[in-house]
This record gives structure tokens, C-alpha cells and sequence, in this order.
């Protein structure tokens, strides 16, 4: 039980570390032949653009229950819904300049939330351990085949990981060598 706090810990601090380092927010130079349209970010076409709340999103896209409450991303999270015990926040600004980017590390994984215009939206969730498991009850551990019987045939599929589409969410498994399940997560559309 320790061991699986411990790395829950410590697999958050690692995600906020590379979101650190990762975010650059000085211009790139330009070339004078090059003509900036828009710095911001671009939807994909079918939802809403990343940092919005998709009012169809909590029932249109996968839904993920923590402690009883339901998670969507797309959506706004309410974490006044939850005891100050279920999870530690993380807050770094966000690399596109555009608000603040908050990570809610919980038991078997975390909560990745962008905040835009007063906003805490939702834009990705990892399940990481076997502790915790999607609406379905599939979690950590399982095989492609008992991802297959939940959800049917994958949207997409690569030799690591098979996605599900659904709304304005996308859903992934990411598997080892074996076929089993080594990390899941919900992703907003255009993230």
C-alpha cells in the first residue's frame, strides 16, 4: 500500500517535471518569409477545442469514477467534491501561455486540468496501478483480450496501444510485450 502511494507520488512529480521542462514560453524566431496566422491552439474538428467544456461530454465520452465521482475529460472538474486526503495538487503554468495547468495525483493515478478563462477543465486522466479501474472495470494488469470483450474493436491500434473514440474523448490502453495492460488513459480530443 505504501509502495503503491509512493510511486503514485513520484510518477506525478516526474509528469510535472517533463511539463516543466517542456515548456518553453519564449518566441521561436521567425523568418521574415513566414507569415504567423494564430498562436493558439487549433481544435481537431470534432469536439470542442482543448481548454473548453464540452457540454455534451459528460454523456457523450468515456467516464472514469473516482471515489464516486465521475470524471470526464471536457468537462470541468468540481474537487470540492472529494476529502483532501484522496489527492495532492500540482500547479505550473501552462506551456502554451494560456492559464495555469493543474495535476491532481490520486491513489493509481492523476488528473491533468487546464485552466482557461476561470475554468478547470479536464484534459487528461492515467490510471496507472491496479487499484483503480475504468467504468468498464478493466485496470492494470488485464489482457488485450479482456480490453477487446469491454469495448469491442479498438478505433485505432499500434503494437503498443489500442484507442477508443468516443465523443470528444479518447480512451487508450498502452500494453508490454505480453499483451497486458501497462497504463491507461482518457484524453480530450485536440490534446
Amino acid at each position: 500500500m505504501k509502495f503503491t502511494k509512493a510511486a503514485a507520488l513520484i510518477m506525478s512529480l516526474s509528469i510535472v517535471g517533463v511539463s516543466v521542462a517542456a515548456c518553453n514560453n519564449e518566441p521561436e524566431p521567425v523568418s521574415s518569409d513566414v507569415n504567423v496566422i494564430s498562436t493558439q491552439q487549433q481544435n481537431s474538428g470534432n469536439g470542442s477545442p482543448a481548454g473548453t467544456v464540452d457540454e455534451q461530454a459528460e454523456s457523450e465520452n468515456y467516464v472514469f469514477v473516482y471515489s464516486g465521482v465521475k470524471l470526464t475529460v471536457n468537462t470541468e472538474i468540481d474537487d470540492t467534491k472529494f476529502s483532501e486526503d484522496d489527492y495532492e495538487v500540482y500547479e505550473v503554468e501552462s506551456c502554451a501561455g494560456q492559464g495555469m495547468t493543474k495535476e491532481y495525483a490520486f491513489k493509481g493515478g492523476s488528473v491533468l486540468v487546464e485552466t482557461f478563462t476561470g475554468s478547470d477543465v479536464i484534459s487528461r486522466i492515467a490510471l496507472c496501478d491496479d487499484t483503480v479501474t475504468t467504468a468498464e472495470g478493466i485496470y492494470i494488469g488485464q489482457t488485450i483480450d479482456d480490453v477487446k470483450a469491454a469495448y469491442g474493436e479498438p478505433t485505432t491500434t499500434t503494437e503498443v496501444m489500442y484507442t477508443y473514440v468516443k465523443g470528444s474523448s479518447d480512451l487508450r490502453f498502452y500494453f508490454d510485450g505480453d499483451g497486458k495492460i501497462t497504463q491507461i488513459q482518457y484524453f480530450a480530443t485536440g490534446i
